[in-house]
């Protein structure tokens, strides 16, 4: 029985596959909340397993260049990966973590993070919350019916 969607990701193809996938459902879970969706250019997938994320990481090594690490390794692609309106510039794989059941997730643009906290926040709280990092503040979009997790950030 296979517990997680896509993983354990066996080739670049399976990875494009969730990539896509992730930038589709994520796409669909902000409309669902918010009724509009917001481009997408950093994305990341979670792996499932040691062995997997191991495999993943040599994958992205050749996909780009190290940009940083923000829950695990980061690259800018050399090929950023067109989906519809989407150009999907960083790719991050993260590491296994048994509470990170999801496929993966990305973080939307927005013109203004304070002016969407402000708008959408209270208006949506059992889909939205904050997120607070020493460096920065988030906000999540979720919903249990979906397996990918979306992020707006300060």
């Amino acid at each position: 029985m296979q517990l997680y969607r896509f993983s354990p990701i066996q080739d670049k193809q399976q990875l494009f596959g969730a990539v896509e996938y992730v930038a589709a459902k994520t796409s669909e879970l902000c409309k669902k909340i918010l009724g509009k969706t917001f481009p997408i250019n950093s994305l990341t997938i979670f792996s499932h397993y040691p062995d997997e994320y191991e495999y993943l990481i040599r994958i992205l090594n050749e996909l780009g260049k190290y940009y940083n690490e923000n829950n695990w390794l980061r690259v800018v692609l050399d090929r950023p990966i067109k989906l519809g309106k989407n150009t999907i510039t960083h790719l991050r794989i993260r590491k296994p973590d048994p509470y990170r059941m999801q496929v993966g997730c990305n973080d939307f643009e927005v013109k203004d993070y304070m002016e969407f906290k402000e708008k959408y926040l209270s208006a949506h709280p059992k889909n939205l919350r904050v997120m607070s990092r020493p460096e920065y503040e988030m906000i999540e979009l979720f919903d249990p019916d979906y397996d990918v997790l979306a992020y707006v950030v300060s």
